[in-house]
C-alpha cells in the first residue's frame, strides 16, 4: 500500500477536519493511505518553504496529497518550482479537491495549461468584487 503525506491548506477557511477526509479518500483512491500531516504556518504559506524538507527527511512516503491546488497559488506566481522539486525527489503530487494527480516533470509539462488556468482564475478570484461578477452577468446588485 502507497503512503502519502498529507498537507493541508492553512489558509482557506475550510475546517481542518474536512481537509484531511477529503486528502484521506483522495489517498484511498491513489491505492494508498495519509501516515503523516502537516500545513504549512500561515506565515508563509505564499512561499511554502517547509514540505519538500518534511517530504524528504521522512521515509517510506510516496507522495503527498495537498487539500488543494490553491496552496500553490498564493504567492504573485504559481509555485511552479516546488512542485517540480516535488516530483523530481521522486514523490507523486496528488490534489484532493481538485482530484488531479502528477507522477513525473513529463506529466506536469503534458497538463501545465489546466495549473497555468487554475492560477489566472484564482488571481482573478481574489481580485474581483462580487458586483463586478453580477454586472458582466447581467444582474442588479442589492
Amino acid at each position: 500500500m502507497r503512503q502519502f503525506y498529507s498537507c493541508i491548506d492553512a489558509l482557506l477557511p475550510a475546517p481542518q477536519p474536512e481537509q484531511h477526509e477529503l486528502s484521506r479518500k483522495n489517498a484511498a483512491k491513489e491505492g494508498g493511505q495519509i501516515v503523516f500531516y502537516g500545513a504549512e504556518d500561515y506565515r508563509v504559506a505564499e512561499r511554502q518553504p517547509l514540505i519538500l524538507g518534511k517530504l524528504l527527511r521522512t521515509g517510506g512516503i510516496d507522495g503527498v496529497v495537498f487539500f488543494s491546488i490553491d496552496q500553490f497559488c498564493y504567492g504573485e506566481f504559481f509555485n511552479l518550482k516546488l512542485l517540480g522539486d516535488i516530483l523530481r525527489a521522486r514523490f507523486s503530487v496528488h490534489f484532493a479537491r481538485e482530484d488531479i494527480s502528477f507522477n513525473s516533470v513529463a506529466e506536469l509539462t503534458e497538463k501545465f495549461i489546466v495549473l497555468s488556468a487554475y492560477f489566472n482564475a484564482f488571481r482573478r478570484r481574489r481580485t474581483i468584487r462580487p458586483e463586478e461578477i453580477l454586472r458582466g452577468a447581467g444582474c442588479k446588485a442589492g
